[in-house]
C-alpha cells in the first residue's frame, strides 16, 4: 500500500540543484558587474586625484604634493590658510579612525568637523559659499571638480580664519 520512495529526499536533492544551477549560470554576471563596479571607483577615484592636483597648482603649489599621504594635507592646510595645529588634529583623528574601533564613531564625526573646517577656508579661498563647503565634505566627487577642473579661481588674500568655523569674535 505504501510506497518506499523517499520525497522528503527527493525534494531536497532538487532544491540543491536548482540552487546550484542558478548560482552557476550567474557568476558570469556577477563577474560582470564587480568588474563594472572596480571601473567605476577607479574612474570617481582618479577624478577627485586630478581635481585635488589642479587645486593644488591653482593655488600655486606643485601638482605632485597632492599625491603624497599626509604631506598633502599639510600642503592642504597652508593652502586653506588653516593653523598650522589643524594638521595635527586631522593626522591624529586619522591615526586614531584606523586604530581604535571602540572611539570610531566620535572619530568619525570629529574628522567630519575637521574636513568641513578645511573645505569652509577652502570655498572662501575660491570665492564660494558655506553651502558648496558641505557639498565639498559631503560628496567631494563633486565639489573638488567643480574647484579643480571647472573655472572657478583661488583667491590667496581671500579673508579666511587661521581656525576656520572655529573662529573666536574679537
Amino acid at each position: 500500500m505504501y510506497s518506499n520512495y523517499d520525497y522528503t529526499n527527493q525534494i531536497t536533492r532538487s532544491t540543491e540543484s536548482n540552487l546550484e544551477t542558478l548560482l552557476n549560470n550567474a557568476a558570469p554576471a556577477v563577474m560582470v558587474l564587480l568588474v563594472l563596479l572596480a571601473i567605476i571607483v577607479l574612474a570617481v577615484a582618479v577624478l577627485v586625484i586630478v581635481s585635488q592636483c589642479k587645486i593644488f597648482t591653482k593655488a600655486g603649489e606643485k601638482w605632485w604634493k597632492a599625491l603624497i599621504p599626509f604631506y598633502s594635507t599639510w600642503v592642504n592646510t597652508k593652502i586653506v590658510g588653516l593653523a598650522w595645529w589643524w594638521f595635527l588634529i586631522f593626522a591624529g583623528l586619522t591615526y586614531l579612525g584606523g586604530d581604535w574601533k571602540d572611539v570610531s564613531g566620535v572619530v568619525s564625526m570629529g574628522l567630519l568637523l575637521v574636513s568641513f573646517n578645511y573645505n569652509y577656508n577652502l570655498a572662501k579661498k575660491f570665492g564660494k559659499t558655506n553651502g558648496f563647503a558641505f557639498l565639498c565634505t559631503i560628496l567631494p566627487v563633486i565639489g573638488l571638480p567643480i574647484l579643480g577642473l571647472g573655472s572657478a579661481k583661488y583667491n590667496k588674500d581671500a579673508k579666511v580664519d587661521k581656525n576656520g568655523i572655529f573662529a573666536v569674535e574679537k
